[in-house]
């Protein structure tokens, strides 16, 4: 092979390695930095965004950011890094539309870190279909996997899910904080966190009534990270790895689930299981009534009880 050819081809590896993250692949960046348009992904159409993901008609963002940790069995090169980012760019993120997925390096990890641009929920569920396509073709096609023991799947929510005025936001926060870390072990097993919880600790919960929303803790040790709630979210860490596309949908529906309930929950409430997954549908069911059950953080009662409300909604 001539020499120029072989620099052309250097060229074109490096260059899909570098991915959507503008050349900065090889570093661990801040997640939102580096997407080529920022966009706001609505069930029907696309909004743009500011540099900073703020909406340029000044309205509020009410999505979901997701932030998927990808195994790789060619571990331990950045040749085998260049071989996944190929994978990602070439064959699985063109399943979606266009500037939805970024790649960022994580060193925690084997393969790379899969983070997409803010979505709201009916976005998502229009695109379970690729995302089933996702899971469980591609991934095991290719080597690929979310649920090796170490990957985790961080899911981002807009502030503007939590309620219409600050106020509302404010609270909603506080509640949704208490909820997570009062039942840590529930949401644990219901967002399929699989392993260790290094990187997804238990907080206290006791002040949350007080708790002052624009200073809260941002260490990536917690299950909460509350640091950005000024910028205009607010991250959920405790979300585990997931095995295939049906484990992906029933946890993305609890966290639909729950974001549309805390809104109505009085602080009493908070504390009853029952209250909090009052009208779920199928799928947030059947994790609770067989993965927290069988863990024991659920009772039978609470189950049966829970059942009578489910609300019955057909999705991929």
């Amino acid at each position: 092979m001539r020499k120029t050819q072989r620099m052309e081809n250097r060229q074109v590896r490096r260059a899909n390695l570098q991915g959507y993250h503008n050349g900065n692949f090889g570093s661990e960046n801040y997640a939102f930095d580096g997407f080529e348009k920022n966009q706001y992904y609505t069930s029907d159409r696309t909004i743009a965004c500011d540099d900073h993901f703020n909406r340029l008609d000044g309205k509020a963002l009410k999505g979901y950011g997701l932030e998927i940790e990808t195994g790789f069995l060619l571990t331990g090169s950045s040749q085998a890094k260049a071989i996944l980012s190929n994978i990602l760019n070439t064959a699985i993120f063109p399943l979606f539309p266009a500037h939805l997925f970024k790649q960022q390096c994580d060193s925690t990890i084997s393969g790379t870190e899969c983070i997409t641009q803010v979505m709201t929920k009916e976005f998502i569920r229009n695109n379970y279909k690729n995302f089933k396509t996702m899971w469980n073709e591609m991934f095991p096609m290719f080597g690929i996997t979310t649920d090796d023991g170490h990957c985790g799947m961080h899911v981002n929510i807009s502030v503007g899910c939590l309620g219409t005025t600050a106020k509302a936001q404010e609270e909603n926060t506080r509640k949704l904080f208490y909820i997570i870390n009062k039942h840590y072990d529930f949401f644990r097993t219901a967002l399929y966190r699989k392993g260790s919880t290094t990187w997804c600790g238990r907080m206290s919960y006791e002040n949350a009534k007080t708790m002052d929303v624009h200073h809260m803790n941002g260490s990536h040790n917690n299950c909460f990270n509350g640091s950005h709630f000024d910028a205009g979210r607010i991250e959920l860490r405790l979300v585990g790895g997931q095995k295939n596309f049906a484990c992906f949908r029933n946890t993305m529906e609890v966290i639909f689930h729950l974001i549309g309930r805390v809104k109505s929950l009085s602080w009493k409430q908070c504390d009853d299981l029952v209250a909090i997954f009052s009208g779920c549908n199928q799928y947030v069911y059947d994790r609770i009534s067989t993965k927290c059950f069988s863990a024991g953080f659920i009772t039978d009662a609470q189950v049966q009880e829970i059942r009578e409300t489910v609300n019955r909604e057909e999705l991929l």
